[in-house]
This record gives structure tokens, C-alpha cells and sequence, in this order.
């Protein structure tokens, strides 16, 4: 075992962010309703991670100044759809903070009840298990309830600061 003794550096945010854009990641989309409001939220996330087959649990990371958040976690089930490569403008759409994300007809509702993006590569619905903090970012725990590939089949894929699509023609 190593032991560590002295402080590390500090690292330059810019840079952080640089390096860790050539790391290729899909582009899931979460999104709920609160059964108290009615509000409906949406939000992409860049890091989402399979965690287990038996219980069924996913993972992804939200940051801390997220406005969409809050919204999200007071839903009874969370949509979750990963999206194709032929969904780069919804999904730039969805990136912006003053968008009306649920305006256009690119959604259904799951067999859970929650919104799902229409013609994506993969669907699941999930309750929230569990919060935890790490860094300025929170970590999801969530279990599934009921998932489905979708009509896609090649994903949407963000790496270098780009949208691309990841099957080669």
C-alpha cells in the first residue's frame, strides 16, 4: 500500500474539464413529474453508469447548481432514455436552461408513468434509492422498474466537445 503524505496539487478546472472531454460518454436524458405539482423537469446528465443485474440499479451524477434537479427528485419515477445520434438538436434544445423541454411532441409516457424520449437507443424507469454527496456533484442511486431498447440504434455520443454518433456506415 502506498501511503500518501504530502497535499496535492491544484488542478486547473479548464484543464480538468479539457482532458476529461476526450473520455466519450452517451447522452441520457432524466426526466419526472412531481405527483404533488404536476411540474415536469428534464435534464441531460454526462455520466450514467449500469451498476448491478439482481437488484436492478443504475447511477449518475448530478452537480450541485443543477436548477432542474430539485424538480426531479421530488418525482415518484424517473424516465430515463439515452439518445440517438439522430436526436443532436433535441438534446442541444435540452441543453438550454430556458428551453421549454417538454414543448415538442418527442416524448411518451412509460409503463411506470414516466416521460420518455420517443426514438431512443434505450428506456428504463427508476425510483430513486438513494443521494450522496461527492465533490460539488451528488450521486443518483436508482433502482429500475421496467426498461426497453428502443426504435435507435446508434447512440448518441459527446466526446472532444462534439455530438457524434458512434456505428460506423
Amino acid at each position: 500500500m502506498t501511503i500518501v503524505t504530502e497535499q496535492p496539487r491544484t488542478l486547473d478546472p479548464q484543464q480538468v474539464r479539457d482532458v476529461m472531454s476526450k473520455v466519450p460518454t452517451g447522452v441520457p436524458v432524466i426526466a419526472g413529474e412531481c405527483e404533488l405539482t404536476g411540474e415536469r423537469a428534464a435534464m441531460i446528465v454526462g455520466s450514467f453508469v449500469f451498476i448491478s443485474v439482481e437488484p436492478c440499479l443504475i447511477g449518475f451524477f448530478v452537480g450541485k447548481g443543477s436548477s432542474s434537479w430539485p424538480k426531479l427528485n421530488e418525482a415518484t419515477v424517473l424516465g430515463i432514455s439515452a439518445l440517438s445520434a439522430s436526436q443532436t438538436q433535441f438534446c442541444r434544445k435540452l441543453g438550454k436552461k430556458e428551453a421549454d423541454r417538454f414543448a415538442e411532441h418527442f416524448w411518451n409516457q412509460g409503463p411506470c408513468g414516466a416521460p420518455l424520449v420517443a426514438g431512443s437507443v434505450a428506456a428504463m424507469e427508476c425510483q430513486i434509492e438513494n443521494v450522496t454527496s461527492v465533490g460539488d456533484h451528488d450521486f443518483v442511486l436508482a433502482r429500475v422498474r421496467d426498461l426497453s431498447t428502443g426504435s435507435a440504434a446508434d447512440p448518441l455520443v459527446f466526446q472532444n466537445h462534439e455530438f457524434s454518433g458512434l456505428l460506423r456506415h
